[in-house]
């Protein structure tokens, strides 16, 4: 019942369950009909009465061909709407969620794997819409079995009723049987998700790799290795499953002889015509049809336990609402940073332990320290993308885990979207294209396809890839462009990791100092780029270990003039 709720209650839920309807009538039907086709022809001068019959039949088949040919695009609408629903109340709820913290749990990330996972298995495609319309297509094969046996049971009723509890108590003890081979699949989500990973890393993440240094066979024994860590206790529950069908086998056997003995006996003796002896043979058949277990039967098991999964995450996290976002700000933050203390989940020591920062609106700060210091981490915190351990946290006066604040963000793996250079830079917010060319002018894209509808995808037709650095200056633009529509927290993650070394040295010059009225902060191993920012802060030990400007950090003669001397000496030699 969980599973018919599911389908649309106009349209295509209607039009599907009218020709699963008529397809689950047909075998009953055709049973009678061919049966009088028989006795029509075994009749003396039954010309008319013959041809009567046959047309009944070819009507019967035809119409059958047809409910089978339309069922198939009707099903596929059904099943995508009622995905696309599900798919869309997911992305809701991950959108509600307080932080990336609950999305990188392990749990959470096989539940929402089951819930819209999309990609074919070992005999089954997991999707709830599949699932409803299997479980639609179960009820009409019930339906057709018990229509077939009341067609039966004018001949036997005694028969009829053996017949059809055989049939479902045979259907019963194997669908327990193969249904413990899902258990064995749902046992190891992560690894058909590492499975999925390594085969696409293959193919397009590591494509040059491959060629380069000829990983070709090595890339096949990893997903090899997966495959058999992932769906050998798989294999071997469907061998087991296997050698226990001997009984389903005999019991087959047995009902199928009884389908054609009983009636024949009854010709024999005289007690049947032999016209009606094809009738309950096929009725007989039709009946027998329930015991086998089609698609549908995996379909809805693998559909309900997503289904489950769903409404478990809706359940734990269904009543949380999405943070709203700032409204654009008319005037650059300040931001507050007392005592934060963060750490990952699963990990012992804290990223960052008892950090206290205050930045002034409008004002420039570099934040510079070695990998692994939080710096990347301390920017996810500002944008209330996860919570601290314990701590307080401002932006412009507000938690941004209570709002989320008016920021842009350039992080070190930005997205190269698959779209045109105009949606790349807007975010598809839309515009006037001439902020869309200033924002590209600040961030010395130059270089730059000067049409702005030129498609960045490198696998389109008509598409344009683009240099490591030409996509930072496209980041850096969208970030900007950003910055102009309100949101005066401008964080830059490592800008200049894919510039050249004469873009890198203008980099303050050609982008920094141009933002107006905004609150930016830079984070950089690359010295020579935070050298003018008002403030340097170090990071060590998930503390504020120094904080100045260029000079008076070198004069200190600190970390920070340690790190700026050891790079300065590479360019000198």
């Amino acid at each position: 019942m969980r599973l018919l709720r599911l389908l649309p209650g106009r349209g295509g839920g209607l039009v599907l369950a009218l020709l699963q309807g008529v397809r689950a009538v047909m075998p009953a039907l055709t049973a009678v009909a061919v049966g009088r086709l028989v006795t029509a022809l075994f009749q003396d001068g039954g010309v008319r009465a013959a041809a009567e019959a046959a047309i009944v039949v070819a009507g019967l088949v035809l119409v059958d061909q047809v409910a089978w040919l339309m069922i198939t695009p009707v099903r596929t609408l059904v099943v995508k709407r009622i995905d696309g629903g599900l798919r869309a109340r997911m992305r809701e709820l991950a959108l509600g969620l307080p932080g990336l913290d609950v999305l990188e749990r392990g749990d959470v990330q096989d539940r929402l794997a089951r819930a819209v996972d999309p990609g074919m298995g070992i005999a089954r495609e997991r999707s709830a819409g599949n699932a409803a319309v299997g479980q639609l297509e179960l009820v009409f094969r019930v339906i057709s079995a018990v229509a077939a046996a009341a067609v039966l049971a004018t001949f036997s009723v005694v028969l009829a009723v053996v017949l059809l509890a055989a049939a479902l108590g045979m259907r019963a003890v194997l669908r327990r049987q193969w249904m413990r081979i899902i258990d064995k699949l749902d046992a190891d989500t992560a690894g058909q998700r590492y499975e999925y990973y390594v085969a696409s890393q293959a193919v397009m993440g590591a494509a040059k790799d491959v060629r380069l240094y000829g990983l070709s066979d090595w890339f096949a024994g990893r997903f090899r290795a997966a495959a058999v860590r992932t769906y050998g206790p798989v294999w071997r529950e469907m061998l087991g499953v296997l050698r226990r069908q001997w009984a389903i086998v005999g019991g087959s056997l047995l009902m199928g002889a009884a389908v054609l003995a009983a009636p024949a006996v009854a010709v024999l003796d005289g007690r049947l015509e032999p016209g009606r002896l094809i009738t309950y043979v096929l009725a007989g058949f039709g009946v027998l049809a329930i015991s086998a277990m089609g698609m549908e039967a995996y379909d809805i098991e693998y559909g309900l336990r997503g289904l489950a999964d769903a409404d478990a995450l809706v359940e734990a996290y269904g009543n949380k609402q999405a943070r709203p976002g700032s409204e654009p700000a008319a005037e650059a933050p300040g931001v507050t940073l007392e005592n934060v203390v963060f750490r990952y989940p699963g990990a012992v020591a804290p990223v960052l332990d008892g950090l206290t920062l205050t930045i002034a609106p409008g004002e420039v700060v570099a934040v510079v320290g070695e990998n692994g210091a939080g710096k990347t981490t301390l920017v996810k915190l500002l944008t209330g993308l996860y919570r601290p351990e314990s701590g307080h946290i401002a932006v412009g006066g507000v938690e941004p885990g209570v709002r989320r604040p008016a920021a842009t963000v350039l992080f070190q793996d930005f997205v190269r979207y698959p779209a045109s250079l105009r949606e790349n830079v807007t975010g598809g917010a839309g515009g006037d294209d001439a902020d869309v060319r200033e924002a590209l002018r600040q961030a010395g894209g130059d270089e730059l396809p000067a049409d702005l509808d030129t498609l960045l995808w490198r696998e389109g037709e008509a598409g344009t890839d683009l240099s490591g650095g030409q996509w930072q200056r496209v980041a850096l633009a969208r970030a900007l462009y950003a910055v102009g529509t309100g949101r005066r927290l401008l964080v830059l993650d490592e800008p200049t990791a894919n510039l050249d070394v004469r873009a890198e040295a203008s980099f303050h010059e050609r982008v920094v100092a141009q933002v107006r009225d905004t609150t930016t902060i830079l984070i950089s191993h690359r010295l020579s780029t935070v050298r003018f920012a008002d403030r340097i802060v170090v990071l060590h030990d998930g503390q504020v270990a120094e904080d100045g400007d260029h000079d008076a950090l070198m004069a200190l003669g600190g970390r920070y003039a340690e790190f700026f001397t050891t790079q300065a000496e590479a360019f000198r030699a």
